[in-house]
């Protein structure tokens, strides 16, 4: 259910409803996840109303991210070559990067790329957690949406914050409350209300930050072992960059959970690879 004012509780952070709007077509696609099937037509009809966006779309599409040996002219065509799940990832990875703006702030990009790897590492640990690729890319990309308003919202305030920010993630969120009048998982989960996303993203962007239990859903489960892997491999977004520590991962997956012991050398060479392509793609 979306809350009637989804900012009336954020204190000055209410000014998120300022910010600009979050695509409405790629806000379509992702609640097309959710579904079952998903017909190409309706993906290419919901493409076809914005036009700078489908634009963007194709020329990732016909980048070396995805190798493709002759050009893609169409969202249709680039449907029936890639498919609707991995068109849909270049959408919202598009989308994202569209709503980060065009500023030169080192802590966005430093926030744009933690979320590019989350998203990255879900996908090799989504198996291991029961979470189908393309919900836990998703999940991953967009799980600090509310990192990115704050960041927009105060600029040099919450850059010297990320930059000088306490170790451990409840003093980092007491902190953030206290500087902006709340954190970036309520921010997130309040602007993920207002995009009218699935009640399970609204979960891991409200909750990602939560206690692990027995009770804590999978995808939630997934995107903080994701979100740990990212931090410990390079890409992390608050204080001095911790160290690579497979067992941080280990730690967050649910026991018994795969059938191989898994290679973190190779997920972390394989994150890095197409992090780097991405980011080409998106030049």
């Amino acid at each position: 259910m979306i809350a009637s004012d989804p900012g009336t509780h954020l204190g000055r952070a209410s000014r998120v409803k300022t910010l600009p709007p979050f695509s409405p077509a790629a806000c379509r696609l992702i609640q097309l996840i959710s579904e079952e099937t998903v017909h190409f037509r309706e993906v290419s009809q919901v493409l076809a109303v914005d036009a700078a966006l489908s634009g963007r779309v194709l020329r990732v599409a016909n980048s070396v991210l995805l190798g493709c040996r002759y050009e893609i002219a169409s969202i249709m065509q680039a449907l029936f070559v890639v498919g609707a799940d991995r068109l849909r990832d270049i959408v919202i990875t598009v989308a994202i990067k569209n709503y980060l703006g065009h500023g030169d702030s080192l802590f966005l990009h430093r926030s744009w790329r933690h979320n590019l790897a989350t998203a990255l590492w879900c996908e090799q640990l989504a198996e291991s957690c029961g979470v189908d690729r393309p919900t836990a890319y998703t999940a991953g990309i967009l799980h600090d949406i509310g990192r990115i308003a704050l960041l927009k919202l105060f600029p040099h305030e919450y850059s010297a914050f990320t930059d000088q920010a306490l170790t451990g993630d409840l003093d980092r969120l007491e902190a953030e409350r206290k500087l902006c009048d709340a954190d970036h998982c309520q921010i997130g989960e309040s602007l993920a209300e207002t995009w009218n996303f699935p009640s399970m993203l609204q979960d891991v962007i409200g909750n990602h930050h939560k206690e692990v239990t027995r009770e804590t859903p999978r995808p939630r489960l997934l995107v903080q072992a994701a979100c740990a892997a990212a931090s410990v491999s390079g890409f992390h977004t608050i204080g001095p960059e911790p160290p690579w520590d497979p067992s941080r991962i280990d730690r967050l997956l649910p026991p018994g959970s795969s059938t191989r012991r898994l290679n973190y050398q190779e997920m972390l060479e394989a994150v890095a690879l197409k992090l780097n392509q991405t980011e080409c793609s998106l030049l």
